[in-house]
């Protein structure tokens, strides 16, 4: 394949799609391209597309500065990777080549659960400036206390506590043997998958009080929800449908976005995920209150393609793409970008 011609479709999202799906075994891109419904609509793109940008002009844009701090650390851009599964489905490298091309990019790093045990040698091996470690929220402690060592003995910067997932859906049935699902290393005594809807607030409470590191809670929909997962101790959220993989009819992630900003009051940072394919949704995001955004398939398409490399070419597509719209939407800075851009 053209190494040039490859890096020219990877930075358009519909090219990098048709490269991934041309690059995966059939049912790998089947779990993927997932659906809660079943099929394929993406409804968080659907959302991002129908809400309008009111741009500023004459603002004497020069230059553009897309760096941000989260939680206190300074990226390129506010973007961080999305944690999708087990990147090893989509390429031998997997979270290393993901981790690899984000540090080489300058943005952050949500690693899966189903890395959790090799957190130390993946760190050792890249060194984002921002990396996240997620765990699935269960009711038994000492599960949870072996995912909390392992992000701080691989020096992560904090816990993303999933609480949005109900395990064993039909459309993971079907891949190949040596792609299994992500949870089924922790399978009970008894075969059956964990139900990490049975957590409760308790159950985060003990998370944050265990956890030297910051807990971030990814799956936030709900202003109330949002209120006491802070009044909880998490130190920020992420308002996440699940790449509408979970719930059927679930609210897209940017709908909801503005009731968990409001109810949170700035308190906490809030972050977004869910059909972010281009500058401008990023811009609707932090123009709706998220501090940065989080990307999932897109990232995979390019891991897949051409792994660190593909990863490294669809962010630093995606930051140039944020680059152009904030300069059309006069904001050379993201303290620029309000809420009166939004149509």
């Amino acid at each position: 394949m053209d190494s040039s011609k490859t890096e020219w479709d990877l930075a358009d999202p519909v090219g990098a799609r048709n490269l991934a799906r041309a690059a995966l075994d059939p049912g790998v891109w089947a779990y993927l391209e997932r659906r809660a419904d079943g099929g394929q609509v993406d409804r968080n793109l659907a959302a991002w597309a129908a809400m309008d940008l009111r741009p500023r002009i004459l603002r004497g844009v020069g230059e553009v500065d897309t760096s941000v701090t989260v939680l206190g650390r300074r990226l390129e851009a506010p973007i961080l990777t999305a944690p999708n599964g087990r990147a090893t489905r989509y390429h031998p490298d997997g979270e290393r080549a993901v981790m690899t091309g984000a540090q080489n990019a300058g943005v952050g790093v949500v690693i899966g659960s189903s890395a959790g045990h090799a957190l130390k040698a993946l760190s050792a091996s890249a060194s984002p400036t921002l990396l996240w470690s997620q765990v699935y929220l269960a009711t038994e402690e000492a599960q949870v206390a072996r995912f909390v060592e392992r992000a701080v003995e691989a020096g992560c910067h904090a816990i993303v506590a999933t609480v949005d997932l109900v395990p064993g859906r039909p459309s993971a049935q079907g891949l190949p043997a040596l792609h299994r699902p992500e949870w089924e290393p922790e399978l009970a005594a008894d075969g059956a998958a964990p139900l990490y809807a049975a957590a409760g607030i308790a159950d985060l409470e003990r998370l944050v009080r265990r956890s030297p590191l910051p807990v971030v809670v990814k799956g936030v929909l709900r202003g109330d929800d949002a209120r006491i997962c802070v009044e909880a101790g998490a130190a920020g959220l992420i308002v996440s449908n699940h790449g509408d993989a979970q719930l059927a009819g679930a609210i897209p992630s940017v709908r909801a976005l503005p009731a968990v900003v409001d109810a949170v009051g700035g308190k906490v940072e809030v972050y977004v995920d869910g059909g972010i394919r281009d500058g401008a949704s990023v811009v609707r995001a932090l123009a709706l209150g998220a501090r940065a955004v989080l990307v999932g398939r897109p990232v995979t398409y390019g891991l897949a393609v051409a792994g660190a490399a593909g990863v490294e070419t669809v962010i630093q597509s995606l930051r140039a793409d944020l680059k152009r719209a904030m300069a059309l939407c006069g904001a050379a800075r993201l303290s620029d970008i309000g809420a009166d851009l939004i149509g």
